[in-house]
């Protein structure tokens, strides 16, 4: 069972300002809830005991903030002084995980049973996905028949598939040397897509989770989505 959940929040959230010229993206506040509460109430009721958070831009405000969150998890803080991508973030928790693990993008929303899909996916490593329209807008997976993934795609044009990357992904010990091998990409980041493969060509099997839906909250036109959502429709959705 998975009991440690890694979120990453070290953006800046740029594309969000003014709202996070003085809050930091993952606390922005979503129909009077800041985004990331309601991935840790997730995380929490799926079993998750020991909470990482990946920190970096306003990262004081975070520690304060969950400083006072009531919670029965543990919380602990790692900074990402610099943003060398996804893969990056979750290197710098490795020396302190030692087992199965999760990790999870602390800027989504994400449908009420997608973390507990992941955390119970019977795959030790399992990538969470939702079906889009416009798959070539996202990372996508192609998976067998068994649900087993065999590829992994940035915005394909040609994609053979149309499940995204969701942002929800739970990881085997035995992945954490991947992560520790990753080279720079083109873009001289550290990306996890690039273990996944990595993993995948290895004959490790990743599975592919599908749940409900996820709602990516990285401009201000979707945090305006949201709010003016229907209450039934977003709490069907998301609480």
């Amino acid at each position: 069972m998975v009991r440690t959940a890694v979120i990453l929040g070290a953006g800046r959230g740029t594309r969000l300002r003014p709202m996070t010229d003085t809050v930091p993206k993952i606390l922005v506040p979503v129909r009077g809830t800041p985004l990331c509460d309601r991935i840790v109430d997730s995380l929490i009721e799926a079993g998750i005991e020991r909470i990482i958070f990946i920190v970096g831009y306003l990262s004081e405000r975070i520690v304060e903030h969950y400083g006072r969150h009531p919670h029965s998890a543990k919380f602990e803080y790692i900074e990402q002084a610099t943003l060398d991508g996804t893969g990056g973030a979750v290197r710098l928790a490795l020396p302190v995980v030692e087992e199965d693990f999760l990790v999870i993008f602390g800027d989504s929303l994400f449908a009420r049973n997608a973390v507990a899909s992941v955390v119970n996916a019977p795959a030790r490593n399992a990538i969470g996905v939702v079906e889009v329209p416009d798959p070539e807008r996202f990372g996508i997976v192609t998976a067998n028949a068994q649900g087993t993934i065999v590829e992994i795609e940035e915005k394909p044009e040609a994609p053979r598939s149309n499940l995204a990357v969701a942002g929800i992904y739970k990881f085997s010990s035995d992945a954490k040397r991947y992560f520790s091998q990753l080279p720079l990409s083109r873009r001289g980041e550290y990306e996890m897509p690039d273990a996944i493969r990595m993993m995948i060509d290895d004959g490790i099997r990743v599975s592919a989770v599908t749940f409900d839906g996820m709602f990516d909250v990285g401009t201000l036109s979707q945090v305006e989505a949201l709010e003016t959502m229907d209450e039934d429709l977003f709490t069907a959705m998301f609480e």
